[in-house]
């Protein structure tokens, strides 16, 4: 979970162990994504804008091979400051 913060506030590193401990307590890893790369993005203007990637699907390592297919993808945010993750299936979207 690195360069995933454009501008504003450095995140604490401990909350960012915590979470990642989090997902490996649990067996649960980053299923990837399509586009774009950040998630959240707050500010108009070039040297006020932040953009971060704070949403993401994780799974297991057993529902990830059962599921093979499955992809996600983050569509563009037009309406709120978050974009929209898109799970697919062989073509069928799950919101």
């Amino acid at each position: 979970i690195t360069n995933e913060k454009v501008e504003g506030v450095i995140k604490e590193e401990r909350r960012m162990e915590d979470f990642r401990k989090a997902l490996a307590d649990c067996d649960l890893v980053d299923m990837g994504f399509s586009r774009p790369w950040f998630t959240w993005e707050r500010g108009n203007l070039a040297e006020t804008n932040i953009m971060e990637k704070l949403d993401r699907g994780v799974a297991n390592v057993e529902w990830m091979n059962l599921f093979s297919k499955f992809s996600i993808s983050h569509l563009p945010h037009y309406f709120s400051d978050h974009c929209l993750l898109i799970q697919t299936d062989q073509g069928e979207r799950w919101i």
